[in-house]
């Protein structure tokens, strides 16, 4: 059963996000309930995966700071400039951080089916019951499908693990566990990436690496530099003994 025939989707709370509870659901629709499913298992990974699907990084002056991605005052970067010239203070959301409710459904479904495959993520699935279950059920069938050898960080290939998900407040460690957009400008330089099929978890150090470049960029970079560094030859010997 695909996302379209399980989940309800229908618009709910202030900004119409899509409802993530079964179609046959009892009581009130929540864009939030997948999250809150998530924060049962593990509550820094629930809550990490809510305020990254729906929510902007923080921001300052004429950019609103940790809005919600649907907010409907969308400002490209030279109209973010212009309103901080004017002393305009929280009135937008930059254009390159908003999404829409159907592509923050999707990344939220995605994103949750990435924590359950995790490797040292332990729960029991009988501590769920009635809808709870059924929900998680389907989230597990997605991750087997799309992360059998569990969740690995796409640009080292390293597992994330789940205390990549702790890290204190202020700090970050090297392997602390980032939203990252796979193609960072798949919508062109002034349009948001935060779209269906483009969103990971990544390590923080590889997300630094890659930045505002694609996959293929960041590792033709690290060739040239791995090669330039004799890498080949010490791979080669390595392999020889």
């Amino acid at each position: 059963m695909n996302n379209k025939d399980f989940f309800c989707k229908k618009p709910c709370n202030t900004h119409n996000h899509l409802c993530t509870r079964p179609k046959d659901h009892k009581g009130r629709c929540s864009h939030t309930y997948v999250s809150r499913i998530i924060k049962k298992i593990d509550e820094k990974a629930g809550s990490k995966l809510e305020l990254d699907t729906y929510s902007t990084p923080g921001n300052k002056g004429a950019a609103k700071n940790r809005a919600d991605r649907c907010f409907p005052v969308q400002y490209t970067k030279k109209e973010i400039w212009e309103a901080n010239k004017r002393g305009d203070v929280g009135v937008c959301i930059p254009k390159r951080f908003s999404s829409t409710q159907k592509d923050c459904f999707d990344i939220n479904i995605a994103l949750a089916s990435q924590i359950v495959a995790i490797k040292d993520l332990e729960y029991n699935i009988d501590d769920f019951s009635g809808q709870e279950r059924k929900t998680l059920e389907h989230i597990e069938k997605i991750s087997s499908n799309k992360h059998p050898d569990g969740l690995k960080c796409r640009i080292c290939n390293e597992h994330i693990s789940k205390k990549d998900f702790y890290t204190g407040h202020g700090t970050s460690g090297s392997n602390s566990a980032q939203l990252g957009h796979i193609h960072p400008y798949i919508n062109g330089h002034d349009n948001t990436a935060h779209v269906s099929g483009n969103t990971q978890w990544i390590h923080r150090d590889c997300n630094i690496i890659q930045g505002e470049k694609t996959e293929e960029e960041t590792f033709k970079i690290l060739a040239e530099i791995l090669k330039n560094q004799g890498y080949s030859i010490i791979k080669e010997e390595v392999i020889n003994g």
